[in-house]
């Protein structure tokens, strides 16, 4: 695949920017701002629209001390066409052998209206970006088809993500899973087909644990049962509570239920685990336990029967049907 040698990087600028969807007429005089202003771009960086384009397309740095080298590189061209790297870059796009005539009272290129729908068919050239490279695991990352040459299918392979295979031209993957993973795209048209695979692509990182839990009650007499709940976020796989004056004292349940059979004030810790991740939340005189021998009933309420404490008639416990303390409550 070849340009003719006489055709100008001005007009090798216009096919590259038609083969990928720009408009036909230049942005103040450029192609290439306009191609910008196609995909989105609304400046050109140090004063370069070049430059701009080359950062979206994920060139980083001039090679050899040029911007169009480096676009180059993007799409895997690694040798300049017919003297220049425009025409290159043209020629990746399909565009073979076009005879192009200036019109000087047009100030035209003669047959630059209908460039884009001369030359033979090409067997296209897989490429492909994403809204990001770096996720949480349980986020999902846009891919994008920016392949040449028209492919009419995609074949697309996302190791470790929920769904690995698909073949729609730009999918939304979600990956549940911590790695690094690659990624794979085989594009085909008529005319052949070929594959883009980038290792080590996608870097997932683990969602971090937050432990949390609760407890109901938290006020109980001897005897009494609490039941706990986990509600950790960062879903974790493994639980470690220690539950001080509690029977059992330390449990690997998620949501253990525990008896506290002597009165006094108990912290509560939960270590929340998995893979990669790990944290503790303590609560400090979370759980209140009495003595049974310490209340009497004095009257009944709808909301279950009231206790007095003997040893000090102005304090009153509140316990439900099943004698689970609710509440305590001072009244002078």
């Amino acid at each position: 695949m070849a340009f003719d040698t006489g055709i100008s990087s001005a007009i090798a600028q216009y096919v590259y920017t038609q083969s990928q969807g720009a408009v036909i007429n230049p942005v103040g005089g450029s192609y290439i701002q306009a191609y910008c202003e196609y995909l989105g771009i609304t400046e050109p960086v140090n004063n370069s629209w070049l430059q701009a384009l080359c950062i979206e397309k994920g060139a980083t740095a001039p090679l050899n001390g040029s911007w169009t080298i480096a676009l180059a590189f993007t799409y895997g061209i690694t040798y300049p066409t017919g003297g220049t790297w425009w025409m290159a870059l043209a020629g990746a796009a399909g565009v073979i052998n076009i005879p192009f005539i200036w019109n000087e009272d047009t100030n035209l290129w003669e047959d630059e209206i209908r460039v884009w729908n001369v030359g033979d068919p090409v067997a296209p050239t897989a490429n492909f970006t994403s809204d990001t490279v770096t996720i949480i695991e349980g986020d999902s990352v846009q891919f994008t088809d920016t392949s040449l040459g028209a492919p009419t299918s995609w074949a697309w392979a996302f190791s470790g993500a929920v769904q690995e295979i698909y073949t729609i031209q730009n999918p939304l993957v979600t990956y549940n899973t911590v790695g690094t993973f690659g990624v794979s795209l085989e594009v085909t048209n008529t005319e052949g087909s070929n594959t883009k695979t980038v290792t080590n692509y996608m870097l997932v990182n683990v969602l971090p644990i937050v432990a949390d839990f609760s407890g109901a009650p938290v006020t109980v007499v001897e005897g009494g049962t609490v039941n706990f709940t986990d509600t950790s976020t960062g879903t974790p796989t493994s639980w470690s509570w220690t539950l001080g004056g509690a029977t059992p004292s330390t449990s690997v349940d998620q949501n253990p239920s525990v008896i506290y059979t002597t009165a006094g004030l108990y912290s509560v810790a939960l270590t929340a685990s998995k893979t990669d991740s790990t944290d503790t939340e303590t609560k400090i005189d979370y759980i209140t336990v009495f003595e049974p021998s310490s209340v009497e009933p004095i009257t009944e309420f709808a909301s279950g029967l009231y206790y007095q404490n003997v040893s000090n008639p102005l304090s009153r416990v509140d316990f439900s049907n099943t004698l689970i303390a609710q509440k305590i409550e001072t009244t002078i």
